[in-house]
Formats: C-alpha cells, structure tokens, sequence
C-alpha cells in the first residue's frame, strides 16, 4: 500500500521526517529547480526549436515544483503543434492536503496549480495519467518504488531531472539497477541532471552510457552533475517479442469502426491530439448496443490481493472519473453520489473483510460500513454491511458517448462495414451497400463483431445478454441517495425514472424484454435493498426495461492493441508449442500496418474504455504508454495465440 508522506511545516516549508530533509531549497526554490533541471537540460531552447513532442521524465514528485515550473517555460515558448509529456515517480506521495498547501503559496502558477490538485489522485499505487488538454500537456504520475515503476515504463524519453533525496538519505533512488532502466528509456542525445555530485551517482551513470560532467551548483552548492546520453552499455534482453508494439508515426487521420464507449472513448483520446476521427456507426444513434443502458455504476470491484485485472479496473475507475471532472464539472450526466457494495452473503463478508484487513487500498478509496451507516448514506434501508466507495457514482454512457464525440475533429457517419482489406498501403472498407470507403489507420471498436473480419476472426469474443429494469419515481418509493451494489445493482433517480439489474446469461440470445428477467432483477433487489424492493411488489406492470449484449473474452480482460497477423504468429512463435520459455532473440511480431483493437469490455466499460483509448491512442502517436508493461502485456490482442500455443491448441 502506499503510504503518503510524513512531513511537518516549517516556515511553510515541508519537511520530510523519513527522509530528514526538506523537499526544495527554501529560500530560492524557483531559482534553483530552474538551473538545476530546467536550464541544465536546455528545455527553453528545446521548446523553442519546435519539438512536435518533448518528453521528460523525473525521479521524485515532491510537491511538482519541477514540473510546475517546467510547464511555466512550456507555456510562455511553445507553438499549438507541440505536446510536452512529463514522466515523475514518487514512492510517498504528500496528501492532498499537504500539496495544496505547498502550491498555495506559489500564485504564479495559477491555473495550471488548481488544475493540478482537480486531478490528483488518491493515494493508489500505479500509473496515474493526468490530463491539461488546453496547455498541451501530459503528467503521468505513477505512485510506487522509482525502480519497480520505471521497470514497467514503455517511453523514449528526453531529459531526465534526477531529484530524490541525497544518496546519503535515500539510497534506493541511485542505485546501479535504475541508472540500467534510465538508461533502457534513453537514446542518444537524451540529457540529465541532478543536484548532486556524488561519486556513485556519477559512476553510475557513466557505467550505462551517459557522458557526465560536473558545473557549478546552485547558490550555496558546490557542484552539481549534468550529461547526455551516448550508447548503452546494459544488456537489452526482450523476452516476449511477441507482446512488442510498432512505433509508428502519428497519422492526420483515423478511422473507427464502432460508436459505443470504446469507439467514442478512442475517437476523443486521439482527437485531442489534433488527429482527424471518422467514427463509423451502423445504427442510426451512438451508443444504441452494449453502451445504451440509462445508468451504469461508476466504481471498481476491488480484489482481496492486487491483481492484473483489480489493477486495470481501479487505474481505470480512477482515470474516467478525472475525465468526468474535467468534461463536466456540473455532473449534469453523472454523479459522483458514492457507491455501497454489500455482503449479502456470507462469502462474501468474509472476502470483504480481508479487502480491508490487508490494507491495500487507501480509505478515501474504500471504507467498511455495518448496515446502519449504509442505510443512512443510502436513504434506504440496506439488508447488510459493506463497503463504501466515496468518489465513485453513477454515468449516463448514452450521454458520455455523445459527450466524448462532439469534438471538432470528429465526424460521425451511419454505416454498416462487412468486409475490411489493405490495398496499396490503405484500408478499404466494403460496407453492407457496396460501398467503399478509405483509410490509412483504423480501430476496430464494435464490441462482439470485432471479429467478423478475416484478420480479426481468431479472437475468441463472445456476447453476454444483459437486461435491466426501469420504473417510475414515485412518492412510495426510498429516495436513494447513493448507488446500491448486491448480486445487482440501482441508482439514484435520473429523470424521474430508477433503473436496476442487470440479469447476466452466458447463453440468452433473446433480444426483447422479458418479465422472467424483471422478476430476477426484482430478487436481486430484494436482496440488498427489501424497503425497496417491498414498494415495487404488486407494480409488475410499471416495469420497462432494456437488453444488451456485453462483449467479453474468456480472461475477463479487455483487446486492445495492434492487430497481431495470425498466421505469422503461429508460424514465427510456433516453437512454443515444445518450449514455453525459449527466448526467440531476433524474431519480429508481424502486425497488420495500421489496424488496432479496442474491446472486449464486459459490463466494465465505463471504467476501461477511457483508459484503453488513452493506451491505443499513445501506441498510434507513439507517446509514452499510461499504463505498465504486465497491464499492457495483459490485454494484448496476440495473448490468445501465444496462450493457444503454449498449451498446444493450435
């Protein structure tokens, strides 16, 4: 679990007790983070001379003085055209509270200041994407050791503020192992610098391929160290060629396929890059199939132990909630009212309570409560306790959708698309009329027919019915406050109208409403929520409801990514078959040029479909990826050939 930091104030200074050191120089802070990093990198003159993408990475967060002033220079010397992206690990983040405080007495950096502490994320370990769309700026704040952290980091980076504690105090922070991952993230011509001049840190980086030279520090300093990177001397090993991602140059257009939340979600992520989206839709509406329902519960089932999947969907919960913040502060579609995940049997008590004995997870993210506090919160007597997730809520995805997509460089068009083939270096698209359309990038997001086209037809998608139930408001009726999770889930009234369920049948293929389903919907309510359920006994009639289907994969994790070309994966990595740990050294995963993958979301849409489109969207514009290499791995659109291998399916 992540901790945050224990510091104490001094003349407004923050103090770090664990380290025993204060966090910047507190007589000339700004001075000194802009010779020591800014100037020493030559970030001015970079900016200037009109990189299309300057990335910089950090050891050590702190209060974000470095990346505050850095976004400073950035604002004051780059061009419309041009991206910044900052990188910063911190392994004992200060609390909102603290960071606030610090950046309170720093005006000049108002609004991005404010901007800054909307987003912060809770005290969560992993990769926290943050979002300045109006400056052009990228934060990834990844919460963890900078070792363990950097290890899963998919980046070219540009310069590097080498600014943790002193070697003496925080030794982890300048070891051999990270100079190997600075240097694996590196190319020739990438810069450093740092406050010190120890000899370790010098030794160490000269080891791994940087030239390094000692200048006149800051004020009071001595000297402080500074290099370029030249050649790396670390061995580069990839075990898995087959999870390797092509690098391609950021296209002026894209195509998608698709207008549910995954289509929206990809289609805004890369408009905000300034790339052109056609999104393609064969129903007359966005959002009409999976992503239709009126209400869907914004939250994360959290696992009892870490988990690849609890750390996709927590990651994800947390970055379309930051998304929703910035979209629509009024919460005029959704509302973060909180959510109750009850107990409502014994099992399920048990898992509960181990969730929060093992204290993975921070309580301003999850908290236990018995049936009394849930009831109160709710407005509505609850049948158990359980745990509370205070940030999380309710999302209208029909509203989220339209929302995502009303961009200027997006436009959406009604077509039905059969038959997808590469002609001459672009993709031609054959729709249901015989009419052909052209691309030179395309994103396959239409959930369950994803893989109706012959270079998709390996993936093993299958539909999950759904059906939900919808009733009236009514004055007989609790006032939810809050959304009420059991075997089912309800929301809060929208529109005068509750909306609950949702029935999950792996073979139901009935596409109308059926009163069995409501009846299932209405046990699921009774067991979590009787007072309610009691009021809709009898009311059978007033019962509308909706069905859909989910898209789901047999892991339960999301596609997305380039589209592996089955036949040379088989033959290329065939030998897995006999040998499931042979390297493979010098082989190359072949892909279709410029055709990518976005589902497989399950009912977890809301809380993955954003930050898969942010993942597709870096790959395409090749940026530095938002999430860690195992998650990245993970959802991979080529796992299911190499898994079919290993275990000799095909």
């Amino acid at each position: 679990m992540i901790t945050c930091a224990d510091i104490f104030w001094k003349n407004d200074t923050p103090y770090s007790t664990g380290f025993d050191d204060f966090y910047f120089n507190t007589e000339q802070s700004h001075e000194d983070s802009l010779y020591v990093y800014v100037n020493a990198n030559q970030i001015p003159a970079r900016i200037s001379s009109k990189q299309k993408l300057l990335t910089i990475a950090e050891t050590g967060f702190g209060t974000g003085l470095n990346f505050l002033l850095t976004a400073q220079q950035w604002l004051n010397k780059s061009s419309n055209r041009q991206q910044l992206h900052f990188i910063s690990v911190e392994k004992q983040p200060l609390s909102h509270k603290d960071l606030k405080r610090a950046l309170h007495q720093w005006k000049d950096f108002e609004p991005l200041s404010s901007k800054l502490l909307n987003q912060y994320p809770l005290a969560c370990q992993g990769f926290h994407r943050l979002s300045f769309p109006d400056e052009r700026i990228t934060l990834t704040l990844i919460f963890g050791d900078a070792l363990d952290s950097y290890k899963q980091l998919e980046a070219s980076i540009d310069a590097w503020y080498l600014d943790g504690f002193s070697p003496s105090k925080n030794p982890d922070m300048w070891s051999p192992e990270l100079f190997r991952e600075i240097a694996r993230l590196s190319k020739p011509g990438t810069t450093f610098s740092t406050f010190t001049s120890a000899g370790i840190v010098r030794r160490g980086l000269k080891a791994v391929g940087f030239e390094v030279k000692k200048q006149p520090g800051f004020g009071k300093k001595r000297e402080m160290c500074l290099g370029t990177f030249i050649k790396n001397n670390a061995p580069q090993v990839d075990t898995k060629p087959w999870f390797s991602i092509p690098k391609p140059e950021q296209p002026t257009e894209v195509t998608i396929i698709g207008g549910g939340l995954s289509g929206c979600s990809s289609a805004y992520s890369l408009a905000q890059r300034g790339i052109k989206v056609r999104l393609i839709e064969k129903e007359q509406h966005l959002a009409t199939a999976g992503s239709g329902n009126r209400q869907g519960a914004l939250y994360a089932k959290l696992p009892v132990s870490p988990t690849k999947q609890g750390e996709l969907h927590l990651t994800g919960f947390l970055h379309t909630v930051n998304l929703l913040k910035r979209k629509d502060p009024e919460q005029s579609f959704w509302s973060q009212c909180g959510v109750a995940q009850l107990a409502t049997k014994e099992n399920e008590k048990i898992r509960q309570q181990e969730l929060i004995d093992n204290d993975h997870y921070p309580d301003s993210l999850v908290q236990h409560k018995s049936d009394i506090e849930l009831s109160e919160i709710s407005g509505s007597v609850v049948s158990s306790s359980g745990l509370f997730f205070p940030t999380a809520g309710w999302v209208s995805p029909v509203d989220f959708c339209r929302l995502l997509a009303a961009h200027p460089n997006i436009s959406i068009e009604q077509h039905d698309i059969t038959n997808i083939e590469q002609v001459d270096h672009l993709w031609n698209l054959t729709t249901i009329n015989s009419k052909h359309l052209h691309c030179s990038h395309l994103i396959i997001c239409n959930a369950e027919l994803a893989n109706q086209f012959k270079q998709t037809e390996h993936l093993p998608l299958k539909a999950i019915r759904g059906q939900v139930s919808i009733t009236e408001d009514s004055a007989d009726l609790p006032q939810l406050r809050t959304v009420v999770c059991g075997e089912g889930y309800i929301s809060p009234a929208q529109g005068g109208k509750y909306c609950f369920g949702a029935t999950f049948d792996l073979k139901g293929k009935q596409r109308d409403v059926t009163q069995y389903d409501h009846n299932r919907n209405l046990e699921k309510l009774k067991d979590a929520l009787p007072e309610f359920h009691n009021a809709l006994i009898g009311k059978n009639e007033l019962l509308t409801g909706r069905t859909a289907f989910r898209c789901s994969t047999p892991d339960y994790m999301p596609v997305v990514g380039p589209a592996p070309i089955y036949s040379d994966f088989v033959e290329t990595f065939g030998r897995l078959r006999k040998d499931k740990n042979w390297r493979f050294d010098g082989c190359t995963a072949n892909h279709h040029p410029n055709l990518y993958l976005n589902t497989g979301h399950g009912s977890k849409g809301l809380i993955t479909c954003p930050i898969s489109a942010e993942l597709l969207a870096s790959m395409i514009c090749n940026e530095p990826l938002p999430l860690p290499k195992t998650l990245i791995d993970a959802v991979n659109p080529a796992r299911f050939i190499i898994k079919n291998l290993i275990r000799r399916a095909i």
